[in-house]
C-alpha cells in the first residue's frame, strides 16, 4: 500500500485594508505557483472558524502580522506552543485570541494538522488604510524563500 502524499495548507491571515495587517495576503500573493498537494488560502480574520480551514491537512504554514516588540519587517518562525507561553517574547499575532483559541479548539477536537508552523511579521502600522509600510514590504522576499524551502520549491534565480 502506497502512503498518500503529504498535504499542506499555506494560510494567510489578516486584513489588507488595515495596513501591515495585510502582510499575510501579500506573502501568499508573492509565492510562486504552489506544487501539487499544497493549497494557498487567504483566510482573512476568521476567529474560531480558523480551525475548520486547518482540518484535513497534514501540515499548515500560517502567515500573519505579529506583535513581537521588534523592528517593523522582522519576521520569526514559531510553533503554536509560543501562543500558550505568557512570558514569551511573542505577544501573539494580531489575531492572537482567535488564532490561539482556534488552535486550542482544534487540538481538543483532534482535527489539527500534525505539523503547524507560524510565521509572524512585526507590523509597522496598523490603521484603516490599505498597503504595507516599506519595512514590512521589504521582508516579503525573505519570508517567501523560507516558505518555499519548507515546500521544497527552488528559489527563482534572476
Amino acid at each position: 500500500m502506497t502512503k498518500a502524499p503529504m498535504t499542506t495548507l499555506v494560510l494567510a491571515l489578516g486584513n489588507p485594508l488595515r495596513g501591515d495587517d495585510g502582510v499575510g495576503a501579500a506573502v501568499l500573493n508573492a509565492l510562486p505557483a504552489l506544487p501539487p498537494g499544497v493549497t494557498g488560502l487567504d483566510g482573512g480574520t476568521p476567529g474560531l472558524s480558523l480551525v475548520l480551514s486547518l482540518q484535513g491537512y497534514d501540515r499548515a504554514i500560517i502567515v500573519d502580522a505579529a506583535e513581537m516588540g521588534e523592528m517593523p519587517g522582522t519576521w520569526q518562525r514559531f510553533t503554536p506552543d509560543c501562543l500558550r507561553t505568557p512570558d514569551s517574547d511573542l505577544r501573539g499575532t494580531l489575531h492572537d485570541a482567535g488564532l490561539a483559541e482556534a488552535l486550542l479548539l482544534g487540538e481538543a477536537l483532534g482535527i489539527l494538522p500534525s505539523e503547524i508552523i507560524i510565521f509572524g511579521i512585526q507590523p509597522g502600522e496598523i490603521d484603516w488604510s490599505p498597503g504595507l509600510t516599506p519595512a514590512v514590504a521589504a521582508a516579503i522576499p525573505g519570508l517567501c524563500e523560507a516558505i518555499m524551502s519548507l515546500l521544497g520549491i527552488e528559489p527563482r534565480r534572476e
